[in-house]
């Protein structure tokens, strides 16, 4: 047995597999046959490194789809704790500039004015680039009774 295993491993190890061609990223399968998308992303961001991060996010996929010529209409919905963070003390100048390129794409955002309530946010501190609306929830119910795609962002 070993006259027939050792020179398979000896082979083995002076020809490498050979490497396979690098996969790039497609999502032809997904967006076949659209033209545009309507996207409702439900936030509930608990820092401000992942709102950060989440806005990063939501600008790559919007970037990403006009690239494969899809024109998205994107609403981001902020409640819970998080909505601290959409202040003009609580957002960093990064995040605020995100908020801002996104917004000056068509990108609109809500806050749920009851995550205020609840988080005691004074909502004249929220930034102007956010809208205020009574309750997200019925804003995902309206959205989504409307054709948009929900997508949960914890």
């Amino acid at each position: 047995m070993r006259r027939i295993i050792w020179p398979i491993l000896m082979l083995m190890l002076l020809f490498p597999a050979v490497p396979h061609a690098e996969q790039k990223p497609d999502d032809r399968d997904a967006l076949a046959g659209l033209k545009n998308v309507k996207v409702v992303f439900d936030v509930r961001a608990p820092d401000l490194e992942a709102l950060v991060f989440n806005l990063e996010l939501f600008d790559e996929t919007w970037e990403g789809m006009v690239a494969q010529g899809i024109q998205p209409e994107m609403v981001v919905a902020f409640r819970g704790k998080g909505v601290k963070y959409l202040t003009a003390s609580g957002m960093n100048k990064e995040a605020l500039d995100l908020v801002k390129a996104l917004k000056k794409k068509g990108v609109r955002f809500e806050v749920c004015a009851v995550a205020m309530r609840v988080y005691k946010v004074d909502p004249r501190t929220l930034v102007p680039e956010l809208k205020m609306v009574r309750n997200v929830l019925t804003s995902l119910i309206g959205y989504q009774n409307k054709g948009y795609a929900s997508i949960a962002i914890n």
